[in-house]
């Protein structure tokens, strides 16, 4: 995954991933807590406020903050793009992004405008501090590839997002819904999930993939062209979805696009050129499957299965991938920063995070995600059984995560030549 010519030079202080990666896990565990809280018929409403609190708990708390804490790190390693002043940077993303996102929920669920206000104010200084620096830097790269392309999409959609999101929620604080207020929903969705989200999944697999599972390269073709094609779905889908449209082609293509990534992704995964096991795997196979059915849910299935779709899509396509990701990349840097530092005696990657407790944890989370889907044809049983074991889930993630740091900072407070010379 990583440039051979890295130097710590080069990367942000382990500092900056890390502060992201370890507030994720903190919103996820208040979505499981408004799982138990809130009436259920409320929370799988897609249009009550609790569902549109949780709803962004989780895009702004947890997919974001994930996605731009690994993007800092991955910006310098992966394209060759490094943050000018990397710890206030984060610092003001971090800040504004904690506070916005958990401003927002609250606006939502105290209909407390006030928190609105503040919530709009430190998500515009974050999404466009974020977006602005990523799109000068991604578009003065020379050396492009695939996933650096990918990146240059993600950050155009991601953007795009930003100002429907605004629009969204000015609207929300004046009272001014007009007419085309759901199209607006709608493009906001789709530049999320699709754009924002899923072309930076897409982008970095291309590389990720082949380099820490020893997997078998992308199709060129598929390289290319597929976060080009989804890009351009998505404008074709804001420019024509005032019309009165079947978007029914659209559900077909956007399905066909992202079929086709998790056929290659699968493929790959499962052509391995060394076969070692390894616990993360579970986590994208889990997530490449998990897109694949609920894709074919939201292409075949009525609209009132909304449910099943939201909970595949964000918790089985998205969490569980960048689950994965977090347990690779801790370990990674871990091993990097201390390493480049001059210390010898140093754990293993694989070493890092002790892959029992991962186990464990991927084992409580699978098990959130079944009684989550079981929920949808039983009783509300189901579904609070699901959030408890989502919440057990997330504090396990946020302890193996402590863990893997806590492991890194015992070795990093020693002098690396006294250790070398007692050893």
């Amino acid at each position: 995954m990583f440039n051979q010519g890295l130097s710590l030079d080069q990367a942000p202080p382990i500092s900056v991933p890390f502060r992201f990666f370890l507030t994720a896990p903190i919103f996820a565990i208040l979505i499981g807590v408004m799982f138990l809280v809130y009436p259920s018929d409320v929370i799988t409403n897609r249009y009550s406020h609790e569902s549109i609190a949780m709803a962004h708990l989780f895009t702004l708390g947890v997919l974001s903050m994930v996605i731009f804490g690994a993007m800092q790190q991955m910006m310098p390693v992966l394209a060759g793009a490094p943050i000018k002043k990397p710890k206030l940077f984060a610092g003001v993303v971090h800040i504004t992004l904690t506070l916005g996102t958990i401003c927002f929920a609250l606006n939502f669920l105290t209909t407390n405008k006030v928190y609105l206000y503040i919530a709009i104010i430190c998500l515009c200084i974050c999404f466009l501090t974020f977006f602005i620096v990523a799109i000068v830097l991604l578009f003065k790269v020379k050396y492009l590839t695939s996933t650096v392309n990918g990146m240059r999409l993600f950050a155009i959609t991601g953007f795009l997002t930003v100002i429907w999101g605004v629009y969204l929620a000015i609207s929300h604080l004046t009272g001014n819904i007009g007419i085309n207020h759901f199209n607006y929903v709608n493009i906001h969705i789709i530049l999320g999930l699709f754009g924002f989200a899923s072309l930076i999944v897409i982008g970095v697999s291309f590389q990720v993939i082949p380099m820490f599972y020893v997997g078998l390269s992308f199709p060129k073709k598929v390289q290319n062209r597929l976060p080009l094609s989804i890009f351009t779905l998505i404008v074709s889908y804001i420019a024509f979805s005032f019309l009165d449209l079947d978007f029914y082609i659209y559900k077909v293509l956007f399905t066909l696009f992202f079929m086709i990534f998790a056929f290659n992704a699968l493929v790959s995964l499962n052509n391995r050129r060394r076969n070692v096991e390894d616990v993360t795997l579970w986590y994208w196979k889990v997530s490449l499957y998990s897109l694949v059915i609920a894709m074919l849910n939201w292409l075949f299935v009525p609209q009132d299965s909304s449910y099943f779709m939201s909970i595949l899509f964000a918790f089985g396509f998205l969490f569980s991938l960048l689950q994965g990701m977090i347990y690779k990349i801790i370990p990674f840097l871990c091993w990097f920063h201390l390493s480049s530092k001059g210390h010898f005696n140093i754990p293993t990657m694989r070493e890092v995070i002790n892959e029992d407790l991962i186990k464990i944890q991927f084992f409580v989370y699978i098990f959130s995600l079944v009684f989550f889907i079981l929920f949808g044809f039983f009783n509300e049983l189901f579904l609070n059984i699901a959030a408890i074991l989502f919440i057990a889930s997330n504090l396990l993630f946020l302890m193996n995560c402590i863990l893997g740091i806590k492991k890194y900072m015992s070795i990093a407070k020693n002098d690396p030549l006294q250790t070398f010379v007692k050893s």
